[in-house]
C-alpha cells in the first residue's frame, strides 16, 4: 500500500492511498505521526492500523468542524459524520475521543437544548422530552434532565397566549389553531382549558 500526502488549505493534509484520495487530517497530527515519514506499508496488520488511525482522526477533525457550528448529541453527530462518508468504526473511535476531551456531552447538550426550547418556544416538559428523543438523547437521561426543569405549565401557556398567539384569539378559528399549537408543544387539554378560562378566552363549544 503506497501512501502520499499533499498540503491543503488551513493546515489540512490530504492523504492518498495507492493514488486515490482517502482522508483529510490536520497538519499537527500528520507531521507528529510516524506515518508522515512513510511512503509504503507492506504488512496487512500495519495497513489496517494506518487506515484506522488516519480514518478516525479524519472523522475527529470533521466532528470538530460540525461542533464549531453548534452542540450536537452523540447520536446526531454520528449520523452526520457517517452521512459525510466516514466509516462507522472510525466515527465511533472519533466520538470516544471527542467525549474524552469534553467536546461532546449528551448531558450538556440535553440541558442546554431543553433551556432553549423553554425560552424560545415555551415548550412543555412532554414536548421537551419528545424533542430530546428526536435528537438522540438517551431516554433515561432525557427523563432526568426534564424532571430537573423548573417549569410551570400555567406560566408558559399564559406567556404564549399573551405573546405569540395573541393575534389568533379574536375568533373561533384562531382559538382552535391556538389549542392545536399548544397540544403540539406537548400541553395536555386540562392545562390548556385552565389557561383559556383563566385568560377569559371562550370557545363556541364551552
Amino acid at each position: 500500500m503506497k501512501i502520499s500526502a499533499s498540503a491543503g488549505k488551513r493546515n489540512k493534509i490530504h492523504i492518498s492511498v495507492d493514488g486515490d484520495y482517502k482522508f483529510t487530517v490536520d497538519g499537527e497530527y500528520w507531521y507528529s505521526s510516524p506515518y508522515s515519514k512513510m511512503t509504503e506499508i507492506t504488512e496487512s496488520e500495519e495497513e489496517e492500523k494506518f487506515l484506522f488511525d488516519i480514518g478516525s482522526r479524519s472523522a475527529f477533525i470533521s466532528g470538530l468542524n460540525i461542533l464549531s457550528y453548534g452542540d450536537n448529541s452523540r447520536r446526531t453527530l454520528f449520523q452526520k459524520l457517517t452521512a459525510k462518508g466516514h466509516k462507522k468504526e472510525y466515527v465511533s473511535a472519533a466520538l470516544d475521543k471527542l467525549e474524552e476531551y469534553g467536546y461532546v456531552s449528551d448531558r450538556r447538550f440535553a440541558e442546554n437544548f431543553a433551556q432553549r426550547l423553554i425560552s424560545s418556544k415555551h415548550m412543555s416538559k412532554a414536548g421537551i422530552r419528545r424533542e430530546l428523543a428526536a435528537k438522540g438523547v438517551d431516554r433515561a437521561l432525557a427523563d432526568e434532565v426534564v424532571e430537573a426543569l423548573e417549569l410551570n405549565p400555567a406560566d408558559e401557556i399564559d406567556a404564549l397566549l399573551a405573546g405569540k398567539f395573541r393575534r389568533n384569539l379574536a375568533d373561533e378559528k384562531g382559538i382552535k389553531r391556538t389549542v392545536a399549537a399548544l397540544q403540539r408543544l406537548g400541553y395536555g387539554w386540562s392545562d390548556i382549558k385552565s389557561a383559556l378560562d383563566r385568560n377569559e378566552i371562550y370557545r363556541e363549544d364551552d
